[in-house]
């Protein structure tokens, strides 16, 4: 009972530190949240392998400034084995293409977000598969990197 406590403790962790990391254009320790064969999906796009994840990342600002944060909300966990567990939870986003402070924002998405972790040879859990479908979408508000 303790480990799975301590398990779930650190999944929560990883979510957190994936908005943390995300918000603040940390794309290295960002990139580090997922396992080297990765895959992530949000809608049509698609990025496998942890190089080309950081790579998506590393374009949401290539174009210049972008503010956002990220909620996480409802984490529901199942534990496949010791290594290997599954999660769905909603995220809320705030963004915009600006500098903070921004003086007006509306929210840009609601996604549900359906998540495999696994526990990785250094005991770390990490994302193995992440895929991101919109609930809730802002149409004012454009994508990251202008996609």
């Amino acid at each position: 009972m303790t480990e799975r406590v301590a398990d779930r403790l650190a999944i929560q962790d990883l979510n957190a530190d994936f908005a943390y990391f995300l918000d603040h254009d940390e794309v290295a320790p960002l990139a580090d949240l997922f396992t080297e064969d990765a895959v992530y999906s949000n809608g049509p796009r698609l990025s496998e392998g942890r190089a080309a994840i950081a790579a998506f990342f590393r374009g949401r600002t290539a174009k210049g400034p972008r503010t956002a944060r990220h909620f996480c909300s409802g984490l529901r966990i199942a534990f496949e084995s010791q290594d290997a567990a599954h999660a769905t939870s909603v995220w809320l986003t705030f963004a915009a293409d600006a500098a903070a402070p921004i003086e007006d924002c509306s929210p840009f998405l609601v996604a549900d977000f359906t998540d495999l972790y696994r526990r990785c040879g250094d005991g770390r859990w990490r994302i193995a598969r992440r895929h991101i479908e919109p609930v809730f979408r802002n149409p004012a508000i454009a994508p990251p990197g202008g996609t």
